[in-house]
């Protein structure tokens, strides 16, 4: 019997004995931080795309400016799991100009940003 490539040995108790050969796996970069995307038709010059660690961290930081109001009601945040980042220019609008700049972002509750939808104010 052959062992799969991730099962244990119960002989030696190891991943890596009996014969089984590693079997490389395709890696694909996964994105990290805020990569700038030049582009010379936005009014900046260029966009930036946030992972979602990064995206985490400016929420945060967009809680505290808006002293854990939502952007859009003006009501007080009662759970973080309610807060979603919005962006003011939509993405779904205009989606090769897709944009997380911190000036883009604000902290809404997730039904203010379903209502909202893809409009712009």
């Amino acid at each position: 019997m052959r062992l799969r490539r991730n099962q244990f040995c119960p002989i030696h108790r190891s991943r890596f004995c009996c014969g089984r050969e590693m079997t490389p796996r395709e890696r694909r970069p996964r994105q990290m931080g805020v990569r700038r995307i030049e582009d010379p038709r936005h009014p900046r010059g260029y966009r930036e795309l946030r992972s979602n660690a990064e995206m985490r961290k400016l929420m945060n930081q967009k809680i505290a400016l808006q002293h854990g109001k939502c952007a859009l009601c003006g009501e007080k945040f009662t759970d973080y799991n309610d807060v979603v980042p919005n962006h003011i220019s939509p993405r779904g609008m205009d989606g090769a100009w897709r944009d997380d700049h911190p000036d883009n972002i604000q902290a809404v509750h997730w039904w203010c940003n379903g209502e909202k939808g893809s409009t712009r104010e």
